[in-house]
Formats: C-alpha cells, sequence, structure tokens
C-alpha cells in the first residue's frame, strides 16, 4: 500500500512538472524583426473554452490581429491597427488553428516582442 502511494505521488509530481514546462515554453518572449511591408505569424491549435493571453511590444506601430482560415475564407477574432504595443484575452469558440498575425505596412524594420499563453478549458 505505500509502495502504490509512493507510485501516485510520483506520478502527479510528474504530471504537474510536465504540465508547468509547457506552460511556461508558452509563455516565453519570442523576438523579430519585421522588414518593411512584412508580416509575422504565430500559429497554434485552440479548442473551445480555451484562453489565449497574449501581450507585445513593438519599436513603431504595426497592424495586429488574431484569426483563422475556413475554407478560402479568413476570420479574425481581434483586429487593432496601428498600435505599437497591446495586452488581452481571446476566448476560443471553435477549434482551429489561429493565427497571431502583425502586419508591418511601414517603409522601416520593425523590431517585435510577444508572448502569450493558453490556458486550458
Amino acid at each position: 500500500m505505500v509502495r502504490l502511494s509512493r507510485i501516485v505521488v510520483l506520478s502527479c509530481v510528474m504530471v504537474f512538472i510536465a504540465g508547468a514546462y509547457a506552460f511556461l515554453a508558452a509563455a516565453d518572449n519570442k523576438s523579430e524583426i519585421i522588414k518593411p511591408s512584412g508580416i509575422h505569424e504565430d500559429c497554434m491549435e485552440l479548442v473551445p473554452g480555451e484562453t489565449m493571453d497574449y501581450s507585445f511590444n513593438a519599436s513603431k506601430p504595426l497592424d495586429f490581429n488574431v484569426h483563422y482560415h475556413e475554407d478560402h475564407n479568413v476570420v479574425y477574432g481581434i483586429t487593432k491597427d496601428g498600435i505599437s504595443s497591446d495586452k488581452g484575452t481571446f476566448r476560443c469558440e471553435k477549434k482551429q488553428y489561429y493565427c497571431l498575425m502583425w502586419t508591418n505596412s511601414g517603409s522601416e524594420s520593425v523590431s517585435l516582442t510577444y508572448s502569450y499563453s493558453i490556458k486550458k478549458k
């Protein structure tokens, strides 16, 4: 009985560590340089009930959106134009591959730093 309890406790600890690592990996800051007329996308699968917290800072204003593709259409969940920083929460209502997307419509390269984390339902 004691041996079984140790196995159960050890299994729970391993699951906790793996879950914490996955959460932290998604929340790491990422950096990109977006060239003039360029874009950067970071895509992930989300399922209904999950939420994605995101934040970013850019050296110059960018257009930002969260979207997915359905057939030949692009469906936007969030759109914001001409901003250099933002943070928010996106709630998934449909299982899809969603993309965070930044567009540089300016004539100079832009430095972008961003992070996101996904909370399971």
